[in-house]
């Protein structure tokens, strides 16, 4: 009993060492985080600058994407690395071919899971990328699907705005209508966002948004498409509001944007020394901020305005700084090209790491499943065994109690079975027959030189008295036995005495009570005695001690 028990509980630990056979490094913590630990890390890494790290997290939890079994909040955390990744590409590194190919298959994703809040983040994010591509190749000249690009994002903020994700859907309005509405003020193309304008509009009624920067622009659009350039002017100079959602970075981006607005409102009210003012300071805040791509748009402005003025040599000089200012921009990252493609390095590497772990973790869920089954199948061979143990034990106790009984019973030889039946007629006993008998039972239950090596049927003869062959007619005929067998069954109960009788015979090997009842041979005397008994002397020793326990 005790064994079963150790090896099932060996079998247990063996399963829980390989249920925890996992590294510890770094790495395999990094590749093991929750959705919501990934996100919180990234947002920490993000809030504190550190993009290479971010990069870092964003590329292992993508790159668990189509390798395991993932959780649905599990791909949604794939999908917004593979969106963080072509953010960072985009905006950190310049590099677009790889911010297009991670905004892609972030997009993906979102549309094949219908993750309603990254499809519309997406949809913005690959309208910005268009229109960013768009603005260093065409040196921000207008281009249709710009807009059109920036009216299907906003179309999908409006379309997933629900009560129930109502203060995230209000940012996403204040990212996307600043995008398109500015884009419609700037190219004097209000009229063909009227649609969106209605749309937001409804969706305020029906939900209750409020948007300042969306609404600051929606009254720009409707002052500014009746003519009324004033009114537009003020709607754009209202002040914005903040809100811990929105970072630094976009509450920036939106500054600039009004600012712009509020120069083409200007150009367009024919205030052109009020719109060059403007514009010089907004030259100067972009260039103080670091704002290198909207510092971009202002020397481009400032070129145009001075070329439209027929001030030649400040328009050169601002087309000069411009054309500068965008080899500058995209001919190096926020890091330097040396350093995006260390980067573009460590993130093959994590790639590889990736698919190494999920190999490892593949191999450890086989390597669990099969030790499971083999466990299963060496506790269900454990029981069986123990089951079959526990019959056997019964078996030999039943046994056992039931020689106890016929030695408690009667210290005298069980009388000859009755003829049989179908077996030839016996003749009645002789009274010589008979006495001769009662001697030889005597004789087999008192003298102890049965219990001799090589006692034979001569032997029994000699000492009652008689002569071998009438000896062995009356064992044979009157008992119905024969000889060999008369003096095992006396032996053997003998043997059982001995067996249980510790005070005296507890010191005695198995194999000296065999010698001890006139069995030479150890191997011949257990034969016997099972045959006879129906357990083994030592199963019935053990029996006996168990008894005495007790």
């Amino acid at each position: 009993m005790k064994r079963f028990y150790i090896i099932l509980i060996m079998a247990l630990c063996a399963l829980t060492g390989v249920a925890r056979a996992t590294d510890n490094n770094t790495f395999e913590r990094f590749y093991n985080l929750t959705p919501n630990h990934f996100f919180n890390l990234l947002n920490r890494y993000t809030q504190y600058n550190q993009t290479d790290s971010a990069m870092q997290c964003a590329n292992i939890q993508a790159s668990k994407y189509g390798k395991e079994k993932l959780s649905r909040d599990e791909i949604e955390a794939c999908c917004a690395a593979f969106r963080y990744m072509g953010l960072e590409y985009m905006q950190s590194y310049c590099n677009y071919q790889l911010a297009s190919g991670n905004l892609l298959k972030a997009e993906q994703i979102a549309d094949k899971y219908d993750f309603k809040q990254l499809q519309t983040l997406i949809a913005v994010d690959r309208a910005t990328l268009t229109a960013t591509q768009n603005d260093l190749e065409n040196n921000f000249a207008y281009n249709e699907k710009v807009i059109d690009g920036f009216k299907k994002a906003f179309t999908s903020t409006l379309k997933h705005v629900t009560s129930h994700n109502l203060e995230m859907n209000k940012i996403n309005i204040e990212i996307t209508a600043p995008n398109l509405l500015y884009l419609a003020i700037k190219f004097d193309k209000v009229n063909e966002v009227i649609d969106e304008v209605r749309a937001y509009r409804d969706t305020q009624r029906r939900y209750g948004v409020s948007c300042n920067v969306a609404e600051i622009f929606c009254h720009a659009i409707d002052h500014y498409n009746v003519g009324n350039y004033e009114k537009a002017l003020e709607a754009l100079s209202t002040p914005m509001n903040r809100t811990p959602l929105i970072t630094d970075r976009n509450f920036n981006q939106v500054h600039a944007m009004l600012n712009v607005s509020r120069y083409a409102v200007l150009l367009k009210s024919g205030k052109r020394t009020e719109a060059l003012k403007l514009l010089l300071g907004h030259e100067q805040s972009m260039r103080e901020k670091e704002m290198t791509f909207e510092l971009l748009e202002a020397l481009h402005l400032l070129s145009q305005h001075y070329e439209v003025d027929g001030n030649e040599a400040m328009a050169n000089k601002y087309s000069l700084l411009y054309y500068t200012t965008k080899d500058e921009f995209t001919g190096k990252s926020r890091l330097g090209k040396m350093d995006e493609a260390k980067l573009n390095i460590e993130l093959e590497q994590t790639r590889e790491n990736v698919r190494e772990i999920t190999i490892r973790h593949r191999e450890q869920t086989i390597v669990l499943w099969a030790t499971m089954i083999i466990a299963l199948l060496v506790i269900a061979f454990l029981a069986m065994a123990y089951a079959n143990n526990r019959k056997k034990l019964q078996n030999n106790r039943l046994l056992y109690e039931k020689q106890i009984a016929l030695l408690q019973s009667s210290n005298k030889m069980p009388e000859p079975e009755p003829n049989k039946p179908n077996a030839p007629d016996i003749a009645e006993p002789t009274a010589e027959e008979k006495e001769l008998l009662e001697k030889i039972k005597n004789l087999m239950e008192t003298s102890p030189q049965i219990y001799l090596e090589g006692f034979g049927v001569g032997d029994l003869a000699e000492l009652a008295g008689s002569n071998t062959k009438y000896v062995s007619h009356v064992i044979n005929d009157v008992m119905q036995c024969n000889f060999s067998a008369l003096l095992n069954e006396y032996r053997i109960r003998e043997a059982c005495k001995r067996l249980l009788d510790s005070k005296n015979y507890g010191h005695y090997t198995i194999e000296s009570i065999a010698n001890s009842v006139g069995y030479k041979s150890r191997t011949n005397f257990i034969a016997i005695f099972k045959n006879i008994v129906g357990i083994t002397p030592s199963a019935f020793q053990k029996m006996s001690k168990r008894g005495t326990n007790r």
